[in-house]
């Protein structure tokens, strides 16, 4: 948090040295207290109970304003990516966990306790794999760049994926999903398989958020988003194991502000918040 006031400060003096700072928005990892800008956890930064917004408003003194990251990628590819083009929209980050974000009649719906949106911990195979909260079979733990990265490093090490393991000299640690995505991209078959299956269960978990939101369009983004091939096989997936009659309707479609998203909806939060208070 030192290095991000300190960022802070030199954006502020590069950009607005004669002018007042408006705000400061922040996305963080959930789940959190928009209200107050308390992190509840964040299992991936080993973060509980975490004062986000007091402790950034004291060392700034400008308003701070704290919303999930996937909540504000979420508004951005409402805002600016699909400009107000859905009513209901549903977005969906896949990299190296599995976020989401709910957009309502251009609202962020958060729930009562602002946790609403955490798609990656749904669980899908009760005895799967652990995920970094704690739950067995979660989403996040069968479809995202980690997941991908775990199965991957524990295949090569029982003498599997021989080309990958090759490329990386036995070192474990330097398999992650990209590589096992260009291995798969190259034609490698069980680098394919390995993808394909992250793939469908991403599918299903597309196909649960159907069944329960009947959303307009669902909106695919992260890292992972841009493997060939990916958007089609959730398609598929969400054909045969959603209500028809609740998927008619819907697009499935890839984020368009790509890194930019949670950017864009840090600016969008920032607009809402101070015309709010005019």
């Amino acid at each position: 948090m030192d290095r991000m006031v300190s960022m802070i400060r030199d954006l502020m003096q590069e950009h607005t040295p004669d002018q007042k700072l408006g705000a400061v928005v922040v996305g963080a990892p959930g789940p959190l207290d928009s209200e107050t800008g308390l992190i509840y956890e964040a299992p991936n930064l080993k973060w509980k109970q975490v004062p986000l917004r007091e402790v950034l408003q004291e060392a700034l003194q400008v308003p701070v304003w704290v919303d999930n990251d996937a909540n504000l990628a979420a508004l951005g590819e409402y805002t600016y990516g699909y400009p107000l083009e859905f009513e209901v929209l549903l977005y969906l980050t896949v990299s190296t966990g599995i976020g989401g974000g709910i957009i309502t009649n251009g609202e962020i719906y958060r729930g009562i306790d602002g946790g609403a949106g955490e798609f990656g911990h749904m669980t899908i195979l009760p005895r799967g794999p652990v995920c970094g909260c704690g739950n067995y079979g979660c989403l996040e733990a069968l479809a995202s760049g980690t997941a991908i990265a775990r199965v991957a490093r524990e295949e090569v090490s029982q003498g599997h994926l021989r080309a990958l393991g090759e490329s990386v000299k036995g070192r474990l640690a330097d398999i992650d999903a990209r590589l096992v995505a260009e291995f798969a991209a190259k034609g490698d078959p069980e680098a394919a398989r390995i993808m394909e299956e992250a793939m469908g269960y991403l599918g299903i978990g597309v196909a649960n958020l159907v069944n329960l939101f009947n959303p307009r369009a669902i909106v695919i983004g992260g890292g992972l988003s841009g493997y060939p091939g990916l958007l089609d096989r959730v398609r598929q997936v969400v054909k045969d194991r959603a209500y028809s009659s609740l998927s008619r309707n819907l697009k499935i479609l890839p984020a368009r502000l790509g890194n930019k998203a949670g950017l864009m909806g840090c600016r969008a939060l920032a607009e809402i918040k101070l015309k709010s208070q005019n």
